[in-house]
């Protein structure tokens, strides 16, 4: 399995990961570049409009992915990125997760790779798991989460849109 991340920190911080299985990405990326508007180099939430949000939103529901929600809003993202990425690694201990990429902000590179090894050791999987951070364009599979987190964070009609994705939702305090 490989995951993928991304984060929400307008009320606290979401983190939001897509696993998927190894064989799922390939189509899964050539859907959501399909997505892209000629120019663009990624999906960015939100810098789409509503109607292009929508039809987005129901893109990702064909995906093969599961989505997992770590909730932290009621804490800082100083303090509840690091929460949300050891409960993150607790749980892709456990679905024997190979990969994880996160969404490159070189301002949380340190931190969240000093995170990772810890929680890695502790859960015995720092040989099995590896991890990156890479811009979004790099990645479309990082579009997913995303949009997911836009949507969870934003409010109004657009959690239930995304909702059907979320398999996992972890309250991290």
């Amino acid at each position: 399995m490989h995951a993928f991340v991304d984060e929400n920190t307008v009320r606290g911080i979401l983190v939001v990961a897509a696993v998927a299985d190894p064989s799922a990405p390939h189509q899964a990326r050539r859907t959501l570049t399909a997505l892209r508007m000629k120019g663009q180099e990624r999906i960015h939430f939100k810098s789409e409009r509503d109607a292009r949000r929508r039809t987005i939103c129901s893109a990702l529901e064909t995906l093969d992915v599961q989505v997992h929600v770590y909730d932290a809003t009621g804490l800082t993202p100083k303090v509840g990125r690091p929460r949300c990425l050891e409960a993150l690694v607790d749980d892709l201990a456990e679905l024997s997760v190979s990969r994880l990429v996160l969404e490159q902000d070189d301002s949380t590179v340190k931190s969240d790779r000093r995170t990772l090894f810890d929680a890695t050791g502790k859960h015995g999987i720092r040989d099995r798991l590896t991890y990156h951070h890479l811009r979004a364009k790099q990645e479309p599979m990082l579009w997913i989460p995303d949009a997911v987190a836009w949507c969870l964070a934003k409010g109004g009609e657009w959690p239930a849109r995304v909702r059907p994705l979320i398999t996992k939702t972890v309250a991290v305090r």
